[in-house]
Formats: C-alpha cells, sequence, structure tokens
C-alpha cells in the first residue's frame, strides 16, 4: 500500500449505502457519492472489487476508463489497486460489489483474472453488471440466488471465454440433467453455487456461465420455478392458506412467494386462486412444467 493511502476493508466504500446485499462470497452495495473529487482521498481497497457506474460523470485511472465517464461504466480493481477514482461532484449513483478472497481464490484456481484496474463501456460484462444492479434492488431476499449466480458469470466474462472449449455450445452437456435434478429435488433449501458446481464436479466460474447458456436463466431463477411449480400443486388443496403453500414451497414467506408468483404470472396468488377455481383453468401449471 503507497505511503499515505487508506484501506478499506471488504465491503466498504465512500458514500452513503442505499441498498446493502450479503451473498455467499460476495458483499454488494448500490451506493451514492458524498464527498467531491478534490475531497476523495488517495487509498485502496483489500478485496477485489467490480464497480458500475449508473449515473453521474465518474473519472477513473483504469485502464479502458475514458477520461470522464457519463454513460454505464463496469470497472474491476484489483485487491491493492490504489487509486482517486471518484464522481466529479457528489451526485450520481453506483453498484460495488466486492469480492472476498476466497471466491476470488476459486475463481483463480482456473481463471487468469486482470492484474491491473480495467474498464468496459459495453459488452456482456456489463449487461451482466446492469442486471445485476437490478437484482440488488429489489426488496427482500428472493433475488439473492440470481445475484450469486450473476456475480460468478461477471468473473467468467472477466476472465475471458476462451477458457473452456465450447463443445457444450451446440450440444446439452452431460452435466444438465443431473443439474435439473439437484434444483427440482432441493428447490425448497439454499444450495449454492459453489456447492451445486462442487456436486457436479465442475468449477462456479464456468457452471455459472454454462447454466445460463443451456437453461437460458439463472440456477436460482431455475430453482424460483420449481417453487412456484410446487406451489401451484399445492393451490389445489382449498385447505391451505397461502402462508403455509408459501413455506412448503420452500419462499421465505408469503411476501416472497406474492412477489415472486406476480412476478413470473402478472397476477397474485390470491387472484389466481379465485380464477382457478372459477374457471378451472390451470394454463400456468403447463406453463411452469413445460419450463422445469
Amino acid at each position: 500500500m503507497h505511503r499515505g493511502s487508506e484501506s478499506l476493508p471488504y465491503g466498504m466504500y465512500f458514500g452513503a449505502s442505499q441498498i446493502h446485499r450479503e451473498v455467499p462470497g460476495f458483499s454488494a452495495s448500490l451506493v451514492t457519492p458524498t464527498l467531491r473529487a478534490e475531497e476523495v482521498p488517495l487509498h485502496t481497497h483489500e478485496s477485489a472489487s467490480f464497480v458500475l457506474v449508473l449515473s453521474g460523470n465518474y473519472l477513473s485511472s483504469a485502464d479502458g476508463a475514458a477520461p470522464v465517464s457519463f454513460g454505464p461504466t463496469l470497472i474491476f480493481n484489483p485487491a491493492g489497486t490504489v487509486h482517486r477514482d471518484s464522481f466529479d461532484l457528489p451526485h450520481g449513483r453506483f453498484l460495488a460489489v466486492s469480492i472476498s478472497n476466497q471466491s476470488l481464490g476459486v475463481a483463480r484456481d482456473w481463471a487468469v483474472l486482470p492484474g491491473a484496474a480495467v474498464a468496459f463501456a459495453s459488452g456482456a460484462g456489463l449487461d451482466l453488471a446492469l442486471r445485476l444492479a437490478q437484482e440488488c434492488a429489489l426488496p427482500g431476499p428472493a433475488s439473492g440466488a440470481a445475484m450469486e449466480a450473476l456475480c460468478w458469470e461477471l468473473l467468467s466474462t472477466l476472465s475471458g471465454v476462451g477458457l473452456w472449449p465450447d463443445q457444450d455450445r451446440d450440444s446439452t452437456p452431460s452435466w444438465a440433467g443431473r443439474a435439473r435434478e439437484l434444483l427440482q429435488d432441493r428447490s425448497s433449501d439454499s444450495l449454492q453455487i459453489t456447492e451445486m458446481a462442487q456436486q457436479l464436479g465442475l468449477h462456479p466460474v464456468y457452471f455459472a456461465r454454462a447454466f445460463r447458456r443451456v437453461f437460458r436463466c439463472t440456477p436460482g431463477e431455475y430453482r424460483a420455478r420449481c417453487r412456484l411449480r410446487d406451489a401451484l400443486t399445492l393451490m389445489q388443496d382449498p385447505s391451505l392458506c397461502l402462508s403455509e403453500i408459501a413455506l412448503s414451497a420452500g419462499f421465505f414467506d408469503q411476501s416472497h412467494f406474492s412477489t415472486s408468483f406476480r412476478k413470473h404470472f402478472g397476477i397474485s396468488p390470491q387472484i389466481y386462486r379465485r380464477q382457478r377455481h372459477a374457471h378451472r383453468a390451470s394454463s400456468e401449471v403447463q406453463f411452469i412444467q413445460e419450463q422445469t
């Protein structure tokens, strides 16, 4: 560390945290700046991190960064990067994601990560980071699994897709069926990306990216579909209340269940249940079963 520079610990950044989320191996915060550029001290971060500039005029010394970034920009800072990156004025918003030393070590088992700060103003990494920011802003814990998968995908994109052969691109990989079974069998618990990848004999950086290519969604989103499938079956029993159905299907509570249900089907579970009893129609059940 340079003499006179301040060291910020894991998960800490200059600014006011509006939303903070902890997911396995990563710490994410939506932050607004509170200091002018000239007020930000020379500093370093003890952990590697991603910074996604969402709005405001951002000044960065990262390789590939514009002198002043006006639009969305993704920046990767290795652990120990000494800089004074900041907003020109204390106006703007950014997503900050700290990568735990354990997750970084796992990634480096297979991946070659940049040794210096680097910025991206376009591409797959920026798209993933923007989606991660959307998930982070969602209320409650429902998006945690999706955030975890997106963080691993970010590391995969950063390291380059050429690290692994593309033999799975035109065919379904051999592990896909087992992955489907794991998520269906354990839809009610919090199966983590690293644990799932270990059971499949895969690296989590590869697994998170390849899963999306095969199933067109993250493992967390697939698990949410499995939970909804189970909930729809339980809803056929009129003696069960929605809170009981939510817990039995693996949701955190009835609010989590209702939010997920409305996101997928466009109506609340209460309205769906009334419509089902009125019309004896269950097209949503067929949809979910086809997806899983």
